[in-house]
Formats: structure tokens, sequence, C-alpha cells
């Protein structure tokens, strides 16, 4: 026992021993080195090559070398030294002729489908539809639609036309060989109701001999774009594949004049999975368009639906806590504040139906200043804290502002 009791003593000095120097003497530990802003941006832009890796499943594009690109530079050069003179009193004398078709040609076959590779990477096309694999365009795609009898809107990449301007069917053109196969498909990677992962099909056709859209098999009819009221800009994405072969479409086919929301879903990877060894995209073209009130008729008359609306709930405005007396402030308008906005306008609109007489038309003022004068004379006469609502009043400010149109 005596033993057992020593051996007690001793674990308990040694726990307080380390207890103590827990408390008294703690670890040092060495701060961490603060990373510079450079070493943060190296860090922050670090990709995998293998899980990153950006994968081409167009054709493939030669690039041009750079010492062609010295070459034609210095010949470009030497070709603006020798007609510098010339060009300058033709410019001078508004005689000079810019090959505008030939410049454009140049373009077309040279540097278009690099800077159009850059825009559908901006507008996320390759990573919302392709799953961030990308392809150049190698045939330039038109698209427009009547607007009207006069205009047409043309469709360039990204930018806007209002659902009215596209209700029609589009004219595509393109240049290809009457002896290949094509397929065009429309789709909006924005506009489902129910799944944000999952495309709205607007428009697809396989099998088109060349460029003739009317010889082509119409998988899915048109349907006019229809952006949901306050959900702001949606994208609307034409893919141009290259086929083959004549493929088979009757997995992809949808009933004839599909008005069916649940029958347009759509995945463009899985389209392009499915038929990977027989399609190839060749070229993209899209807009954006906002809601309009065209958009109220394709719900109503082509989907039988009623339409869907989205409004953003703001939050409420922040108020410091009251105080009991507040300094140099009109005490009415303080406590306005911290009213609700609906008892504000109820008060407005009662106070404007006052001097409303409905079957009289309203008084026309001749000058436009009547308002300050009348608030002046009745200023005159009012406690100065009833002054500034009078003001607001009289000037149509603040709540009284839209007053007129409320009461109409």
């Amino acid at each position: 026992m005596k033993r057992l009791k020593s051996v007690l003593q001793n674990v308990i000095t040694v726990d307080r021993q380390q207890v103590r120097t827990k408390m008294y003497w703690p670890r040092k530990i060495e701060p961490e080195e603060e990373k510079t802003h450079a070493q943060r941006i190296t860090e922050m832009k670090q990709t995998d090559p293998e899980l990153d890796k950006v994968i081409n499943i167009g054709f493939p594009v030669t690039k041009f070398d750079r010492t062609e690109r010295k070459k034609m530079k210095h010949q470009l050069k030497e070709s603006i030294a020798e007609k510098e003179l010339d060009l300058e009193r033709a410019a001078r004398t508004r005689t000079l002729n810019v090959p505008l078709e030939e410049v454009k040609k140049i373009y077309t076959q040279e540097m278009q489908r690099f800077h159009w590779k850059s825009l559908a990477e901006h507008y996320g096309i390759y990573r919302d539809l392709f799953d961030n694999a990308m392809f150049y365009q190698c045939v330039n795609m038109d698209i427009s639609y009547d607007f009207d009898e006069e205009y047409v809107s043309k469709v360039h990449i990204g930018n806007r036309l209002k659902p009215s301007e596209v209700k029609s069917k589009p004219y595509v053109e393109y240049t290809a060989d009457p002896d290949t196969w094509w397929t065009i498909a429309m789709t909006a990677p924005d506009s489902h109701l129910q799944d944000n992962n999952m495309e709205y099909l607007h428009w697809l056709i396989g099998n088109i001999p060349g460029n003739d859209l009317n010889k082509g098999e119409e998988l899915c009819n048109y349907l006019p774009p229809f952006p949901v009221h306050g959900t702001g800009y949606h994208r609307y994405v034409f893919v141009l594949y290259k086929q083959n072969r004549k493929i088979d479409f009757s997995k992809d086919r949808r009933p004839e004049n599909c008005t069916s929301l649940r029958d347009r879903s759509f995945s463009t990877l899985e389209f392009y999975r499915s038929l990977q060894d027989d399609l190839t995209p060749a070229s993209v073209n899209m807009f954006q368009s906002d809601w309009d009130e065209s958009v109220r008729d394709t719900f109503w008359n082509i989907l039988d639906m009623k339409e869907p609306r989205f409004e953003f709930k703001h939050p409420p405005p922040y108020h410091p806590l009251q105080k009991w007396y507040p300094h140099r402030q009109p005490f009415n308008l303080y406590l306005d504040r911290y009213r609700d906005i609906k008892d504000l306008n109820e008060e407005v609109l009662k106070d404007r139906l006052k001097d409303l007489k409905p079957f009289e038309p309203p008084p026309q003022q001749k000058y436009p200043v009547l308002n300050m004068i009348k608030y002046k004379q009745i200023s005159g006469v009012q406690p100065t804290w009833r002054r500034p609502k009078l003001r607001h009043k009289y000037l149509k400010e603040m709540h009284w502002n839209d007053s007129e149109d409320k009461v109409i």
C-alpha cells in the first residue's frame, strides 16, 4: 500500500508540472509568412492539367506560323510605305475606295473563328452546353428574322432582340456542298422553369442536304422565345453540326406542332454524346432576349398555360432606432419614416381624391410654377413643422411623386 501511494503521488506531481508548463509556458508558435498578391493570384489560377484540359470536339484548325505573320506584316508595311502619299491624298479628297468584300473575306478566313471562340467563351456557351469542350467556327452561319415588311433583325453573337422580333421562323444561310448532310438546333439554356441543368428545344432540323433547310427533316417545329417576366436576359443559341452520313433521328423527334414544355426539355450535351461519332459541331451563333408583351401571347395561345411571373423581394429599408427627441428634424416626417409604406400610399391617395373631379377634365396649368407660388402662399400661414410636408405635396416630391398615376 505504501508503495502504491508513493507511485500515485509521483504521477500527480508529474501531471501538475505538465499542467503548469502548459498554463504558464505555452509552446511558441511561429507565425505563417504572409503571401504576396502575386502568390495569391497564382494559387487562384492553378488548374489541374488532367481535369481542366480543354478538348476540341470540332474540326482541327491550323494556326498561322509566326514567320508567315512576320512576312505578311513586312510586305504590308512596304506596300503602305510605297503608296502612303497616294493613300493620304485620296483620303483627303475623299476618293479612297476600300474593298470591303475582300476585307470581310480575309477576316472570315483568318481571324473570325478565333474571335467567335472568345465570344462563345465569354457568354458561357461551351461551359453550359458542352461541359467546357470547345470548337472553332469553320462555317460562317448568318441568321436573320423578318421583323416587318421593310426591316430584318439579324442575329449577331450576343446581340439583343425582343421576342416580338423573333416570333417567326428564322432564315439560316451558310455555304455547304449539296452532297453533305447538316443538322441545326436552337436551344435556350436559361429558360427552363423546373430544372436549371436542362434546356428548352426551340427548333431542330436534321439531315439537311447542303444548305437547303426546306428539304431537311424538321424534328421539332419552331417555338418563339418566351423569357419569363422578371428573369432578365435569356440566351438563345444556334448550333450547326456537320454529319458524316444520314442519321436516323427517331429518338430525338418531337410530336408534330409540339406545345408541351415537358416534351421540349432538351440537353445539348446528351444529344451530342449520343451521336458524337456522326456529328461534329461546325458553327455557333446566339442572341439575347428579355420579356415583352408578346411573351404573354406565346403562353396563352401557343403553350396554352398561365404566364408565370417572378418579382424580386426587396429587403425592408434599414432605419436606425427611434429617438425620443430627434434633433433638427420635423417630427411628422420623422414618424413617417417608421410607418408602413402602404399606410403612406393610402394617405396620399385619399388626399388626392379630395381634389379629384372624375366628370370634369383636369385643368391645364398655364404656368408650370403655379404650384410653387401656391405653396409659398400657404406656407406662410402654416407652422414650421408642417411646411416640409406641404412642400413635398405641392411640388410632387417623395410619396406624392406618382400620386396621379396611382389614382388613374
